[in-house]
């Protein structure tokens, strides 16, 4: 029993000594009660934890710190799969970083307004950092390649700029030669389609007599969903085109939502069912189960040389040629197009590749230091800063006159082309795509069909689409309503200052702007209540029960 008292005693000395320990650590860190490090600190959370973001991002602090000695800036990388979860957590507890990577892959609407400080009129102003460059003078959001034109930074429902970015990202094919040329005797990639049909021919003979079977394409739920996601949203671009009442070359998801509900489109659209063909087709050429599998087992079997391709984006480019046993060649994906007859009937193209830089960062509105987090935001977005990050991290930059060399203009989007706005697997909102991943062995499995899937899928579609267009609507009934104070303001400090022009040529933007958003959203409420009938009238109830 002494004995046992012993252990028991020296562990809990041990256990005690930890947690107090720890909490020693906790409570004289930079910034916390005890710390003698008087810097401010700033925290920047992300979720890249990819090879490269995090080194550069490094770089980009130690440089900004040589810079601004009485600030420290700490690094938050958090994995993928748990970031929403535990973004939300830190928010809603008032302990979030200063700065945060925020997108609207997440189809959380509600958390700009209430947590992120709008920016609207900082971006108007120029960049401090930039002054003896090319861009200095020039208001921030025009020294991004895109001018922040992106849903990740300008959320046009609340009229104003939530997020800058950091990079511009592609997606692209990555093979390997030195296998390629083993099995076709060419180092070359398809292409065409018709040349990835051919090859698939040609890998299936191979795999007959190969004692290690080999795939076309890695496989996991992210990489195929990259590649069936674009054979059905581009066979459908011609049709979003041929419903685009407003002009906007291509609808919206939201316009596509309720133009389903019209009855203007469902999946049974000849350009669909070709693409739903497609989907079928390429998804045989990923490894058995890859469904069922995260985007490293995709890595790990393109890097073993079980696969000839993976299909990803540009944020993968670092962790691959690094880790590469080979050299890795990088082409863009042969997508059909109607040159190649008629399995690329319904494919128009050019298709451009979107253009909006990416990693979008917020200020977090509750930051104890909103000057220094501005400032340094400012300076990551500098042709400084972004240089660093692009030259550590080998993402390709957001601020224009970044030098990209030759060797990585392969990553570059291509700019000319039709646009393609809406995703008809996955980006109609998350109940949508929780549905299309739910039935999808449907049509993918060795059994499945488009007609097996259809019957499955059209059952369940309606009221998940339903559910989407609520949640945006409300969102959207929240901004509007948040808008209408700010909107009444400023017509009349403009009517008190009507000599200044500038403001007098914003304001009819600026309420038009409203005024269409809401005629989306009554538009949408309609469709709602009376599907196919929308033509006629109905109260509006903007509860939304």
């Amino acid at each position: 029993m002494a004995v046992k008292s012993r252990r028991f005693s020296y562990g809990l000395v041990v256990a005690l000594s930890a947690y107090l320990g720890a909490i020693f650590t906790v409570m004289t860190r930079p910034g916390a009660t005890l710390s003698v490090d008087q810097r401010k600190v700033i925290r920047f959370a992300h979720w890249q934890i990819e090879a490269g973001p995090r080194e550069g991002i490094d770089a980009m602090i130690k440089r900004y710190e040589e810079l601004n000695p009485d600030v420290r800036v700490d690094q938050v990388a958090v994995p993928g799969r748990i970031y929403m979860q535990w973004l939300r957590t830190q928010l809603i507890g008032g302990s979030a970083p200063d700065i945060v990577e925020f997108g609207r892959l997440f189809n959380a609407d509600d958390i700009p307004p209430r947590f992120f400080e709008q920016i609207s009129d900082l971006v108007e102003q120029p960049n401090p950092y930039n002054r003896g460059t090319p861009l200095e003078g020039i208001r921030w959001r025009d020294t991004f390649l895109d001018g922040l034109d992106t849903p990740d930074t300008y959320i046009e429902n609340l009229s104003n700029f939530y997020g800058v970015t950091l990079c511009m990202l592609s997606t692209r094919l990555f093979y390997n030669p030195e296998l390629l040329q083993e099995i076709t005797r060419s180092p070359l990639a398809p292409a065409n389609f018709l040349e990835v049909r051919a090859l698939t021919e040609k890998l299936a003979r191979h795999n007959v007599s190969s004692a290690q079977p080999v795939s076309l394409y890695a496989g996991s739920r992210f990489n195929g969903r990259l590649i069936m996601e674009q054979m059905i949203s581009r066979a459908g671009l011609g049709l979003n085109l041929s419903n685009d009442r407003l002009r906007e070359q291509g609808q919206q998801a939201r316009d596509v939502a309720v133009d389903y509900l019209r009855g203007s489109w469902n999946y049974r659209a000849p350009e669909l069912l070709h693409g739903l063909k497609l989907m079928k087709e390429v998804a045989q050429n990923l490894r058995p189960g890859f469904q069922q599998l995260e985007r490293d087992a995709a890595m790990q079997e393109f890097l073993r040389g079980q696969s000839l391709m993976i299909i990803t984006g540009t944020w993968d480019a670092t962790s691959l040629t690094s880790m590469a046993p080979f050299k890795i060649a990088v082409a863009e994906f042969p997508w059909p197009a109607m040159s190649d007859g008629p399995v690329g009937r319904y494919y128009w193209g050019p298709v451009s590749e979107p253009t909006n830089t990416s990693f979008p960062l917020c200020l977090n509105r509750n930051s104890p230091h909103k000057k220094e987090t501005i400032d340094f935001l400012h300076f990551i977005t500098s042709v400084e800063g972004n240089t660093i990050f692009f030259e550590q991290s080998g993402w390709l930059p957001a601020t224009r006159e970044v030098v990209v060399p030759d060797e990585a203009k392969v990553y570059l989007p291509r700019f000319d082309g039709l646009p393609m706005r809406t995703s008809y697997m996955a980006g109609l909102g998350s109940e949508t795509a929780e549905l299309w991943q739910r039935q999808l062995h449907h049509l993918i499995s060795t059994q499945g069909s488009v007609e097996r899937f259809l019957e499955n899928f059209e059952d369940e579609f309606p009221d998940a689409l339903k559910n989407d267009l609520k949640t945006k609507t409300r969102a959207l009934v929240v901004s509007l309503r948040h808008d209408i104070p700010a909107l009444t303001a400023l017509a009349q400090m403009d009517r008190r200052q009507a000599g200044d022009l500038r403001l007098l040529a914003s304001r009819p933007i600026r309420e038009s702007n409203q005024t269409i958003a809401e005629a989306r959203l009554y538009e949408a409420l309609a469709a709602l209540a009376l599907g196919t009938a929308v033509s006629g009238s109905v109260p509006i109830d903007l509860t939304l029960n």
